[in-house]
């Protein structure tokens, strides 16, 4: 009893330790890529104001490229495993699967679901909190080195002006500090976007099999904890100057795009809603084929090539900035004079200001080439303020840009022109900037992406009105200012929408989303409108394409499986031995050393059967895998004998190795399969090959196994849910007919299954494909 409860309080001091830190890195990071951003934008409108606009081109250049270039260099020479989000590797390893090397693109359809002729491979072993958890990938995708490299690799990424994110890379961090596991993945969530209770729900709806309560109160103390200390560190440094440690407000909370003014819910909203969820879905879907696309292009095109895949994301910036300072050029300087603080209901106009005035804007706004105020033409004499549409939108960081949209009361802020340039430029930059050679993420683009074709959703609904003579009175045309009960025609409250909607259309998540969308905002009245148009995204989505994350791991050949089963009809009625492998190669219990380094040099399998002889015939009695059967080959040849290993089951389940070692550990398997020693000395010969190695030690004998009747959609889910590598089929007499791996049940080998089964006149026809050139030593007969 002492010791599981020390185990319990183990796990809450670990969850605990996890929490905290990545909420610290998560406020460096934010803090640091705040310090870049001011320095280039400061520094980029004082040029504007006190010199030219080409000599603030220049800077802007220079400074975007030197961060650019930083970025870039660390992943492409250190480690390269650091690039893109994070978010699609973490998820394969939580699946179970260990990332091929070089991706590959050999029999993929256009929508990105066909495998058959990708080399699939999964090299990974149980953790039993959520999922597999790869022996050979943890050293290089979750390192030390792989974290430091994200983080200064992001931070400058991000601080360039890229249309990039933090979000996704927080992602990977978090995974990295909780060591690969799924407690990790949800607290990098919750310290990216300041929400412990969308983080915890983000981990059950797209990362866990298996997730029990006394996890899910673990996971949430670790949400909780890493957003505290985020937001009491931001606190801290907000007291520095303004006093007031510990008020979480302002800058000092993690509530990034807080909406201040909350206005009733209508159930009309829920029309034009629908209408954004079909925008989004559609666009969404257009994202995520583009991005699958790009994805190919760009391994086909620079793939190997170092200097080509820094260029490419220098190449990006450059055009982006350049079209970032120009294309503002063609807008004018818009006049008004009213204004509206956040959070206020009324506008503010100075007396003698026209009844029919046109726009009411924020608080305050970037200039650009705009002057601060000019004298009006109004009888008084009032100032009247001038500000650029799309230099509002493009002239600043993402997350402004996203707060610009979402404010409240703006309702013409921004027009059609202005929205739609700002949506052309920034989907067509994310979706070329992702996946390149930096660490970067895409959820701040598809927030703001969302957030433009909610405004210009809102927008068109102020004209219907105004067209109808309909608005508060005192207010712009078409505009309802509260407490109206139509005060929810506001481009703003639709932004919001919008934003969740095509994240909802590229990402695919419903339940999470919602609740990162209400703690992001601090908005729930809109709660209504955001899910219907978040399912309404989803809904078409879903009938085109996979998710974006999971369309990128189907180009990479990664055999992610799916929550649900990848086949049009129900496969209940289904057994299990249509889709198997056979003949298996299996091993006994008692083998010499010769042979089992035969096999292991001959197949590609990371799973053997073990059988013993009876006089029934041989049964199965447990499962050994390669990596185990390497280590016992290598150490029976170095003792020169197979007697006294001094190796337990348990030390080779325990056995993680770092990344300098890895190397070094293959070339001596590789040695040890070739016949020849590390020296050069041909070692084929070697007397221990004849001794007999007894495997009964080292034999998982709680291996799962079905028998060959059992359901195959059944099979599916008891698969997933364990998290298995290997599931080992028999008959009802225990002998071994055949083994299933995750390739076996994904999409196209589950519809393979089923038009074969159509097609036979007797019943289910085997579609069991052949196991491998060394299927002989076997010696096993057909699949049925």
């Amino acid at each position: 009893m002492q010791v599981s409860c020390r185990w319990v309080w183990d796990r809450w001091i670990m969850m605990g330790g996890i929490g905290f830190t990545v909420g610290l890195i998560g406020f460096l990071l934010y803090t640091l890529i705040g310090i870049f951003g001011a320095i280039k934008y400061n520094t980029v409108r004082w040029l504007i104001a006190h010199a030219n606009l080409f000599t603030a081109w220049l800077f802007n250049v220079i400074y975007s490229t030197s961060l650019v270039y930083l970025s870039t260099w660390v992943v492409v020479n250190i480690a390269p495993q650091a690039g893109g989000a994070g978010v699609a590797e973490v998820t394969a390893y939580l699946n179970g699967c260990n990332l091929p090397k070089a991706p590959c693109t050999a029999g993929i359809t256009e929508s990105g679901t066909s495998m058959a002729d990708c080399n699939l491979g999964c090299s990974c072993y149980y953790d039993h909190d959520f999922k597999a958890t790869p022996l050979g990938m943890l050293p290089q995708v979750f390192n030390v080195r792989t974290l430091w490299v994200k983080f200064v690799s992001c931070a400058a990424a991000v601080g360039s002006g890229l249309p990039v994110g933090p979000e996704g890379p927080m992602i990977h961090i978090g995974a990295m500090i909780g060591a690969a596991l799924s407690q990790g993945t949800a607290v990098g969530v919750a310290a990216a976007f300041g929400a412990p209770i969308g983080g915890l729900l983000f981990a059950y709806e797209e990362l866990a099999s298996f997730f029990s309560q006394a996890l899910g109160w673990q996971v949430f103390f670790a949400c909780m904890l890493s957003v505290l200390t985020e937001d009491t560190l931001r606190s801290a440094q907000t007291a520095v100057t303004q006093g007031h440690f510990g008020l979480f407000d302002g800058e000092a909370s993690t509530i990034f795009f807080e909406v201040q003014t909350q206005l009733a819910n209508h159930v009309a909203a829920v029309l034009p809603a629908i209408l954004v969820g079909l925008a989004c879905g559609v666009l969404g879907t257009i994202f995520t084929l583009l991005n699958v696309k790009v994805v190919r292009l760009r391994d086909a095109i620079i793939q190997g090539r170092k200097t080509w895949r820094m260029g490419e994301p220098l190449l990006i910036i450059v055009i982006f900035v350049s079209l970032s300072m120009l294309l503002p050029l063609a807008f004018p300087c818009t006049p008004t004079n009213c204004y509206i603080k956040q959070g206020d209901t009324k506008p503010y106009c100075p007396e003698g200001t026209s009844s029919n005035i046109r726009r009411i804007v924020e608080e305050e706004l970037p200039l650009y080439t705009c002057t601060d105020s000019y004298t009006g033409a109004s009888s008084s004499g009032n100032e009247t303020r001038s500000y650029n549409e799309l230099a509002t939108l493009m002239y600043v960081t993402g997350e402004d840009a996203i707060k610009h949209l979402l404010s409240r009361g703006t309702h013409r802020e921004f027009g059609y022109a202005a929205l739609v340039t700002m949506l052309v430029v920034y989907f067509l930059g994310a979706v070329w900037t992702a996946g390149s050679a930096i660490a970067s993420g895409l959820f701040v683009p598809m927030l703001l992406i969302g957030s433009c074709i909610g405004r210009i959703v809102g927008l068109i609904c102020v004209d219907m009105a105004a067209s109808g003579g309909h608005g508060s009175p005192g207010a712009p045309p078409g505009v309802f200012l509260p407490p109206s009960p139509w005060a929810w025609v506001d481009p703003g409250a639709f932004a919001l929408i919008g934003a969740g909607a095509f994240m909802g259309g590229v990402t695919r998540l419903t339940i999470s989303l919602a609740v990162i969308m209400m703690e992001v905002s601090n908005d729930v009245r809109m709660v209504l409108p955001l899910l219907v148009a978040i399912i309404m995204a989803k809904w078409i989505a879903d009938a085109v394409s996979h998710s974006l994350y999971h369309s990128i791991l189907e180009v990479k050949c990664v055999p992610i499986l799916h929550s649900d089963v990848a086949s049009r009809v129900s496969l209940d009625l289904i057994p299990v031995r249509y889709v198997m492998a056979c003949p298996v190669v299996t091993f006994q219990e008692r083998m010499p050393l010769n042979q089992v380094r035969e096999i292991l040099r001959d197949t590609r399998h990371n799973g053997f059967p073990v059988v013993r002889n009876t006089p029934q015939g041989q049964v199965f009695v447990g499962l050994v895998v390669r990596d185990h059967l390497m280590v016992l080959l290598r150490r029976a040849l170095a003792r020169g004998t197979t007697a006294n290993l001094d190796v337990t089951y348990e030390d080779l389940n325990h056995q993680f190795v770092t990344a300098a070692a890895r190397h070094l550990i293959w070339e001596q398997h590789m040695a040890v399969l070739q016949g020849r020693s590390m020296d050069g000395v041909p070692a084929s010969h070697n007397p221990v090959l004849q001794e007999v190695l007894d495997l009964r030690p080292y034999i998982n004998s709680s291996a799962a196994a079905v028998q060959e009747s059992f359901s195959l959609e059944r099979t599916y889910v008891v698969f997933r849910t364990l998290g298995l590598r290997h599931l080992v089929v028999t008959d009802q007499h225990n002998h071994v007919k055949g083994i299933v791996t995750r390739k076996d049940l994904l999409g196209f080998r589950l519809d393979q299954a089923v038009e074969e089964g159509k097609g036979s006149s007797s019943g289910l026809v085997s579609l069991a494909r052949p196991a491998s050139s060394a299927s002989e030593l076997a010696e096993q007969g057909n699949c049925v």
